[in-house]
């Protein structure tokens, strides 16, 4: 479950990301209640907003490949989790 924030809002702690909407989609419905928040705004491209706690983002850089985004991590990793 993710939580939302007004516009301008900050979470403690936690570090803004953008990732696209089908990345958005395969986490959404995964994730417990307070894990992530997310922005009810969106990116001029339909990109969402979130933010995640530091391990988060360190393991993302951690799975990154060369030239892959955020989104490109999620979205392959939840393909092989499937």
């Amino acid at each position: 479950m993710i939580s939302c924030r007004g516009p301008g809002a900050t979470f403690a702690g936690m570090i803004r990301i953008t990732i696209a909407p089908a990345a958005y989609a395969a986490i959404a419905g995964t994730l417990p209640w307070g894990t992530v928040g997310v922005e009810p705004q969106r990116a001029e491209n339909g990109d969402y907003f979130i933010w995640v706690t530091p391990a988060v983002v360190n393991k993302l850089r951690a799975l990154r490949a060369l030239e892959e985004s955020y989104s490109d991590v999620i979205l392959r990793v939840a393909k092989t989790e499937r």
